[in-house]
């Protein structure tokens, strides 16, 4: 028989219902961890610090959010981070990972970058060589702090004091700022010319780059006479050494015979004297020759005899109008 809701004890009621509330509030808790750990593979990765990362941040794939982190725990002189990834995730066995910051809060997250050929290891943590941490502020100021115990006061005094000494005077320095403007100011009124110069420059550039076909045969020929010089070389010395000979013999020739030389040439001038004044006696030789040779042909070009009129018989017309033996000579 079934009892009424209202007659029923109300502590097995009371008690009843803070199980089932205990139970729901428990599934509600746990089965999203249960989910999450049935999804996930553990692993871990070394950090020279933990450097602000706290468990629950997330952690990213190129990214992509695939887990979180779980553990945080001092492993000797380095941080050990353990971590859960998605199972879906490959992560190659040379995989790197970083402690980066999310916010400008300062909010971190693990970034994972998968490498090499293989799978990860998950009970070989990720080794201190292949993770990275940000730079922190407190990292700069203590490098500050140790850089500003490292400077020289001492020598830091005595540059200034050399830069002060060694200053340049003020009115030099207007002056050598107000050349470079008045070479600034040439420049600009001159600039036409300058771009034309460029503009020349280029042209000839263009025309030795259009003729490098005929510069790189002409350097080719230069240098096949230059092998040629060098395997002539030795032929070409020997020669220059028989030409030094030749000119020594001669020099020692000229030396040696320089009196019968002289007196050659003293003999070959007093035969040109000889030839220049009897130049005219062989001129008017000849000019007289040449009509004695022709009567001469009129007289004897008959036969094998000889025309004769006297009283002059062979002797020319000219000859006795000179000697004044005929009458009537013009």
């Amino acid at each position: 028989m079934k009892v009424p809701f209202r007659e029923r004890d109300p502590r097995t009621l009371a008690i009843v219902g803070s199980i089932t509330i205990a139970v729901v509030i428990a599934a509600s808790l746990l089965l999203p961890q249960a989910i999450f750990y049935a999804k996930t593979t553990t692993f871990a990765a070394e950090f020279e610090n933990a450097a602000g990362l706290q468990t629950g941040d997330p952690v990213y794939i190129a990214g992509v959010p695939s887990g979180r982190v779980t553990t945080i725990e001092l492993a000797g002189d380095r941080a050990l981070v353990g971590f859960r990834m998605d199972t879906q995730r490959e992560l190659g066995a040379g995989t790197t990972a970083g402690v980066k910051i999310q916010t400008v809060l300062g909010k971190r997250y693990l970034d994972l970058v998968s490498r090499g050929g293989g799978e990860l290891d998950p009970e070989q943590p990720i080794p201190l060589d292949r993770t990275s941490v940000p730079f922190s502020l407190d990292d700069l100021s203590r490098s500050a702090a140790e850089a500003t115990e490292e400077i020289d006061l001492d020598a830091l005094r005595a540059l200034m004091d050399t830069l002060e000494n060694d200053a340049p005077d003020p009115r030099l320095a207007g002056e050598a700022l107000e050349g470079i403007a008045r070479a600034t100011k040439v420049f600009n009124n001159h600039s036409a010319k300058f771009k034309e110069t460029i503009r020349g420059a280029q042209q000839v550039t263009k025309s030795l780059l259009e003729q490098s076909d005929t510069l790189v045969l002409l350097l080719g020929d230069a240098d096949l006479i230059a092998t040629t010089l060098a395997k002539r070389r030795d032929a070409i010395g020997q020669m220059i050494t028989d030409v030094t000979n030749l000119s020594k013999q001669l020099a020692s020739f000229l030396d040696e015979n320089r009196p019968v030389i002289e007196s050659m040439l003293g003999r070959l001038d007093s035969i040109t004297a000889t030839l220049k004044k009897t130049q005219k006696d062989f001129n008017a030789t000849l000019k007289q020759f040449a009509p004695a040779s022709r009567y001469i042909a009129n007289n004897f070009g008959h036969g094998p005899w000889g025309d004769v009129v006297g009283p002059a018989a062979i002797v020319p017309d000219n000859v006795l109008c000179v000697a004044g033996l005929v009458n009537g000579c013009s």
